[in-house]
């Protein structure tokens, strides 16, 4: 009798290799033990709606995947352990072709290395951007050229997520079937659910996933998190477990100031064991230079001994403290700095070969820092060898909002089918556009409307993210799933994890590892150290000067030389969040106002979100000219042509607050459809339209131009979109 869909979705098939079984393969993986039988094969079961079952495989303690299979199983690979050498055997496997995917180039380069260092130089290929001894981008020509290399008879790709379409297009060009005749691994998946939302790229990997074949193909991680995705629904999924997962020893820390008890800890391990490593997670550079400062002021250590795993990006930050920045691990695995900090870009895939005390920070003060039970467990997996001691430094909020959403689920729910109207509504308007020219000039709407309403945040504290996003083959909108996963395990930490102070502890406790919690560490104001992070930030106000007095000449010269596209993007990726604001603001505002005065204006104001918001406003109202049907509108509800011959003059010009408010939330909503902005900011846009004078409760209008702008070198045209050019709070 043919099995029910409910009973397939429920079920949960489990191997144990310590067995004799009647099963020899699963999901195109072979098992390496002698004792199977050779004709059976399990690829996956899928049930009467096509979604597939789960299959778990429990092999010996310690043992690493490799011994059990000759190859990475299809689907949705669950290690469930860190460091089972899931990667390393689709790398040193001879049964296919590979293309390996990872979030980052430190990643991607180190996995490479260390398997050529033991199959020879030609064995991988590394395929991603710049670093250490690979001084130029890799070339179609060499990628070609490994190819034809007969020296390995199966190809080794280690790439990079951002260069997955540029290898992809090179090995169409040299005819391959890449989709049929290659298998397509992508490894820490869920460090690239959680990083999307600052890296907007990495989700393009998806859209080449799933054209694979399906039994070549295969998402791996330690760590996983739940998918909004419904396409892997139907991925069979593999976990593959100990009779015992591993049970850490945690000391867990609650304290009100994270840095200060981090510098107490480190100074502890360094008196009780002044033979042995110590290694410090936290994703806040500024807060690892404090405690580095720290340290080093209380000559607790020697700067030679300090070293920082971070991304390349902030390399020259820390070469200010740190006299030697590259030497800090060597391509075997081993640190070679006694203390070391790293930030999330080594959080997951490096492998360490020292054993070392771990110390794992986490703070509300910087939401960036806030870790999941799950990445603390990639965390404390890169020591491979064990950890010393470890210990975790929290702190949490003392007031949080209560969320409207009851849990992570309902919360994802609601983001799916946000993120679902939203593409339905902008692939009809593209359809429309497509289909009839004279709609032309929606196609700026469909931009502004992804940039601008289509995205989601968890709370005051963190910054919008996408959840629409364009497929990056067929241009299709749809859902920005991994932003959706990462704004759903964000809601998790933000409401429920760090929302009291005994939840991480149960947490803890729950996935059975032995937890003592370690109390007294709150700190007294009069007691913390502020002057350390007060130098870093006012170094980092320098430093951002410095930038800025490069950055005014580049912009410049960029301008005056044709406003080059990829020059732009290569500049617009060297800078910060804040200075990537002034960039973004400068290049859509250059073409209108003197470039000079612009950027000079844009620099004394880009540090604040407001400041700058109602000065960029003033800007767009002021090169817009007389006949644009939004300011003839503001004109016309201010009666501004009536009274302009004599502004000035007693009771001429006088509007109450209500009164402005009421004709700027009509001009908005008819002329922009805007329908959400608050009061005060109504007021705002108020005094970047007209130059006003306050007496008494009462604005009364003077003149336009508050800023005292020049004459635009040219005014805005009517192809423009408005939504492109004002901006609106978050």
């Amino acid at each position: 009798m043919k099995e029910t869909t409910r009973t397939l979705e429920e079920a949960s098939y489990e191997l144990d290799s310590n067995y004799e079984s009647a099963f020899c393969m699963l999901n195109g993986a072979k098992f390496t033990s002698p004792r199977g039988i050779e004709f059976v094969g399990l690829d996956g079961v899928n049930d009467d709606e096509g979604k597939s079952c789960h299959w778990k495989v429990r092999i010996e303690q310690d043992q690493k995947i490799g011994q059990v299979m000759d190859r990475v199983p299809f689907g949705i690979l669950n290690k469930a352990i860190t460091g089972l050498g899931a990667t390393r055997l689709e790398i040193m496997n001879q049964e296919r072709n590979s293309i390996i995917v990872v979030p980052t180039k430190s990643l991607a380069y180190s996995k490479y290395k260390s398997v050529n260092s033991i199959k020879g130089e030609d064995y991988a290929f590394y395929v991603g951007s710049p670093i250490k001894e690979i001084k130029n981008k890799v070339s179609s020509a060499q990628i070609q050229r490994y190819l034809q290399n007969s020296s390995t008879a199966k190809k080794k790709f280690l790439v990079v997520a951002d260069s997955l379409p540029f290898l992809i297009k090179i090995l169409e060009d040299n005819k391959i079937d890449v989709y049929h005749d290659y298998f397509l691994m992508v490894d820490e998946i869920d460090t690239m659910q959680a990083d999307s939302a600052y890296r907007p790229r990495l989700e393009n990997v998806m859209d080449y996933y799933f054209k694979f074949d399906r039994q070549q193909r295969s998402v791996v991680s330690a760590t996983l998190i739940d998918f909004s995705n419904p396409q892997f629904k139907f991925e069979s999924k593999v976990s593959v477990c100990w009779e015992e997962n591993p049970r850490r020893n945690i000391d867990l820390v609650y304290t009100n100031y994270v840095d200060d008890v981090a510098k107490g800890f480190i100074k502890q391990k360094l008196e009780t064991s002044p033979n042995e490593k110590i290694l410090i997670a936290y994703n806040s550079l500024d807060g690892i230079l404090n405690i580095l400062n720290m340290l080093r002021n209380e000559n607790i250590v020697n700067s030679s001994d300090l070293g920082i795993l971070c991304s390349e990006r902030s390399n020259d930050k820390i070469k200010e403290y740190l006299e030697d920045t590259d030497n800090v691990i060597d391509e075997g695995g081993h640190l070679q700095k006694r203390i070391v900090f790293m930030t999330c870009a080594y959080f997951a895939g490096i492998d360490i070969l020292d054993q070392c005390h771990l110390i794992t920070i986490s703070s509300h003060l910087q939401p960036f820092t806030y870790l999941s039970t799950q990445r603390m467990t990639q965390i404390a997996g890169r020591c491979r060898n064990g950890n010393l001691s470890e210990i975790i430094i929290y702190d949490i909020p003392q007031n949080l909002l209560k969320s409207e959403f009851k849990d992570k689920f309902e919360y994802q729910s609601y983001l799916v089918r946000k993120a679902e109207a939203y593409a339905d509504f902008l692939n009809s308007t593209r359809n429309a556009i497509i289909n009839n020219k004279e709609l032309q000039e929606l196609e700026s709407f469909i931009n502004s409307f992804v940039d601008f309403s289509a995205k989601a945040k968890v709370d005051s504290s963190n910054y919008p993210i996408k959840i629409v996003r364009q497929n990056c083959i067929d241009k299709k909108f749809i859902p920005a799933y991994f932003n959706i996963d990462s704004l759903t395990e964000k809601w998790e930490l933000v409401y429920s994890l760090y929302s009291g102070m005994q939840n991480l502890y149960n947490e803890l406790k729950k996935q059975r590892h032995h937890v003592h919690k370690i109390l007294g560490y709150c700190v007294q104001r009069e007691e913390h150290n502020t002057t350390s992070i007060e130098e870093i930030k006012e170094r980092n106000a320098e430093r951002r000067a410095e930038n800025i007095a490069r950055l005014k000449q580049r912009l410049l010269e960029w301008h005056s030389g044709g406003r080059d596209e990829t020059l732009y993007n290569e500049l617009f990726r060297e800078q910060d969040k804040k200075v990537q604001d002034l960039c973004m603001e400068f290049k859509k505002l250059s073409p209108y106002i003197d470039a000079e005065r612009l950027f000079n204006d844009l620099s004394e104001k880009y540090n604040d979100g407001r400041t700058l918001r109602n000065y960029v406003n003033a800007v767009v109202f002021h090169i817009m000219p007389n006949d644009n049907a939004f300011r003839a509108d503001v004109l016309a509800k201010f009666n501004y042509h009536s009274i302009q011959s004599r502004l000035g003059q007693r009771g001429v010009g006088k509007v109450t607050a209500q009164e402005k408010i009421n004709k700027l939330r009509e001009v908005f909503r008819v002329q922009l459809r805007k329908t959400d902005i608050n009061n005060d900011t109504l007021a705002e846009y108020f005094s970047c339209f007209f130059k006003i004078r306050r007496s008494g409760g009462i604005d009364k209008i003077i003149s336009l131009n508050p800023l005292n702008l020049p004459v635009p070198t040219q005014y805005v045209g009517s192809n423009i979109n408005l939504f492109d050019l004002f901006l609106f709070p978050e």
